[in-house]
């Protein structure tokens, strides 16, 4: 089972990831560490030094790399899903969720992560980046087989996935 974690930036992708992947048994891939380590640069000097579109790209080809692979939980980046019809491919290719928090959870777990993520600089007003960029994604997310609300931060959402996914249907 192919398991592909979608949602804006500081969702919980990668920590929910990390604990799901446990608990399914399955390897867990962060597709932002996979992209730092193959590039040898962090995702914002890509973002600097290549520009957004053709990071897209290069995120794009990555992701696809993983079809070889059998069984996985893989946290996409927050922009993944939104390009180059990535959504519909994962949905293809394994089961996709969208984590969906609240966006006062979002402010607080992003407030001291400006330097690390490129669309975050520059942003003063970090309720209004959220709002829009989340009014521009959502359709896009809301496409994944799965769809977890979170507004309590304590929710266990790595044992709420482990009962869903299990109990979804196989193709």
């Amino acid at each position: 089972m192919r398991i592909f974690l979608t949602g804006f930036m500081g969702s919980g992708k990668s920590y929910v990831g990390s604990r799901l992947s446990r608990r399914l048994g399955l390897p867990f891939i962060d597709l932002d560490q996979y992209i730092e380590q193959r590039a040898g640069m962090s995702i914002a000097e890509l973002f600097a030094q290549i520009g957004e579109a053709s990071f897209r790209d290069l995120e794009t080809s990555m992701l696809r790399e993983f079809l070889a692979l059998p069984m996985f939980v893989l946290a996409t980046g927050g922009g993944t899903p939104c390009c180059h019809d990535n959504m519909k491919w994962m949905n293809t290719h394994g089961r996709t969720v969208f984590l969906d928090p609240d966006p006062a959870i979002l402010i607080r777990r992003l407030t001291n992560e400006r330097a690390k993520r490129p669309l975050l600089h520059g942003t003063d007003d970090l309720a209004e980046l959220i709002d829009r960029k989340m009014t521009q994604r959502r359709k896009i997310y809301e496409q994944a087989h799965i769809h977890v609300v979170q507004h309590n931060p304590k929710q266990d959402i790595p044992r709420l996935l482990e009962k869903r996914i299990t109990a979804y249907p196989s193709n």
